[in-house]
């Protein structure tokens, strides 16, 4: 029975192929769509080839099994299961295709690699495919990169008043990587234009010259321009300062009291900035003050007829934001950074490979969420600090990958909660 039901699952998704249902409960335009042909079949062959080889690691005779947060990865019985939940998942692929509850595979993959860029490397939202595979693609090299760095400075000999000066330059390399690619933008199109007009710069002008000028590319090609060369001159800055912090190896001689200072300032700093600035501005603070503590000069005017004034905690605010973004969320990440490298170097949990990968995928994450949206990281480390340090300190792995998994769970939840209550 379960095997004919399997064939009916796949005689429908080749049936697709031949004469598929046009307009399907998942497609969002009417009439003929090519998209929806292919949906189903590819939808049936990835399921299958993850069935298969969930089964091929099920079956193994000595498979690796790794404990993290006291779970069990990658176990025969974990594997067991994944995979039975797959084949049930799978025997009711006909109804969830008739109700209209599959994307069309395009828009599924482009939502799949929106959410591995945001997710594991920190990136922003894709406006397309091209955009999604660029901006995967780019976090990928840069990532790859930065691997390579920090295994070679891993090998090395460490000690507290030692720090490789190639770990020192993977600091360097990754605070710059991670500040150039927060400002870039996951549109290629611009930058690509950009790229088109330096390399074939005659043909293009002869082509430019018969159509009408338009000033909107010019100006958005100037301003690319612009970001690169102020990248430029930035992340070299960056990068030189990263590694002379990294190597006058405060972070090893003053934990775990750096550590302690760090998450203490970030907390106050935090409240200031987010917090309690904001609500004193309000018209109502705490909605039981008639009227903002922090007024503006202009406030008790009937018709502004000058500039406005710049008060003194709006240039608080802004050089609260900067200390914030650029100097202590990165001493805090590159402390943790730091003291991983060490441990890893005496003591592996996954591997070398597999530690190293983590630690930077963790560390170009925070690093860039720090650098684009600073806000939200108070909220994660405050919860990481009080979760793992207090409550469950027992399953803590490492601070930098509680910040990085309490990060990706948090920002979930609070969307889930945001279209909850939107609904």
């Amino acid at each position: 029975m379960w095997a004919l039901l399997f064939c009916l699952v796949m005689a429908s998704c080749q049936y697709s192929l031949l004469k598929s249902v046009q307009p399907d409960p998942a497609s969002p335009i009417h009439g003929h769509n090519q998209i929806i042909t292919y949906s189903r079949p590819v939808y049936f062959c990835v399921l299958c080839g993850m069935i298969l080889l969930l089964d091929t690691g099920a079956k193994a005779r000595h498979p690796p099994t790794y404990v993290v947060y006291g779970l069990k990865l990658f176990s025969p019985r974990s594997l067991q299961s994944a995979r039975d939940l797959l084949i049930v998942f799978l025997y009711c692929f006909p109804a969830i295709s008739l109700l209209g509850l599959f994307p069309q595979i395009n828009t599924f993959c482009i939502y799949l690699l929106e959410q591995i860029d945001m997710l594991f490397f920190g990136g922003s939202a894709v406006s397309g495919m091209l955009s999604a595979v660029y901006s995967v693609a780019r976090s990928a090299s840069a990532a790859a990169v930065l691997h390579v760095f920090c295994f070679s400075a891993v090998k090395e000999p460490w000690s507290t008043q030692h720090i490789p000066a190639l770990f020192s330059a993977f600091c360097g390399l990754l605070v710059a990587l991670s500040f150039h690619l927060s400002r870039q933008s996951s549109d290629p199109s611009v930058l690509l234009s950009l790229l088109q007009c330096r390399l074939f710069h005659k043909f293009l002008h002869q082509n430019l010259e018969e159509l009408a000028a338009d000033p909107l590319p010019r100006k958005m090609k100037e301003s690319v321009k612009d970001i690169l060369k102020s990248d430029l001159i930035i992340c070299s800055l960056a990068a030189v300062l990263s590694f002379a912090v990294s190597a006058s190896t405060v972070f090893l001689s003053l934990r775990p009291f750096l550590s302690v200072v760090l998450f203490t300032l970030a907390g106050a700093v935090g409240f200031v900035t987010h917090y309690m600035l904001p609500q004193l501005r309000k018209h109502h603070p705490w909605m039981w003050i008639s009227h903002p503590i922090l007024k503006n000069k202009e406030y008790q005017q009937r018709e502004v007829t000058d500039v406005a004034h710049l008060m003194w905690f709006e240039r608080l605010y802004v050089w609260l934001q900067c200390f914030e973004k650029y100097v202590l969320y990165p001493a805090i990440i590159l402390n943790a950074l730091t003291i991983d490298a060490f441990s890893i170097s005496n003591y592996r949990r996954l591997g070398t490979h597999w530690d190293i990968f983590l630690m930077v995928i963790a560390g170009m994450k925070l690093l860039r969420t720090s650098f684009c949206n600073p806000a939200h990281q108070l909220t994660h480390l405050g919860f990481t600090v009080i979760f793992f340090h207090f409550d469950y300190k027992d399953i803590s792995e490492s601070f930098l990958l509680d910040f990085f998994l309490v990060s990706i769970l948090l920002s979930k939840a609070s969307l889930a909660l945001f279209f909850t209550f939107v609904q």
